[in-house]
């Protein structure tokens, strides 16, 4: 079901923003002029990913540096210090209408 998350222009390129959609804490990564949305937090100490940074194409935590594809939610890198495999994140469909950024939750 899509749901609004917010005005396109509420988020400037390579920023990475937290919203609540639906009861749903989603992280907004604005990376290339693309929007991506995915689950909020870290999936190895559930630490906010909006403190994070973007590296190159990728969201970095802040807590212990691991890496996620916010195209796909991929982790791509474990966190630092661990040889751990970490759970990917969930990403989800986004679309701009009418100059509003849209999100397909379940």
């Amino acid at each position: 079901m899509w749901s609004e998350v917010f005005k396109s222009d509420g988020i400037k390129n390579n920023e990475l923003k937290s919203v609540t959609v639906r009861g749903m804490p989603l992280l907004i990564a604005s990376i290339n002029n693309n929007i991506y949305i995915t689950d909020l937090y870290c999936t190895h100490e559930q630490t906010s990913l909006e403190e994070g940074f973007i590296d190159k194409c990728h969201v970095v935590c802040s807590n212990h540096f691991a890496e996620f594809d916010p195209k796909t939610g991929k982790a791509v890198a474990g966190p630092d210090g661990g040889d751990d495999p970490i759970k990917d994140l969930k990403s989800y469909r986004t679309k701009i209408e009418n100059d509003t950024i849209m999100v397909d939750l379940p």
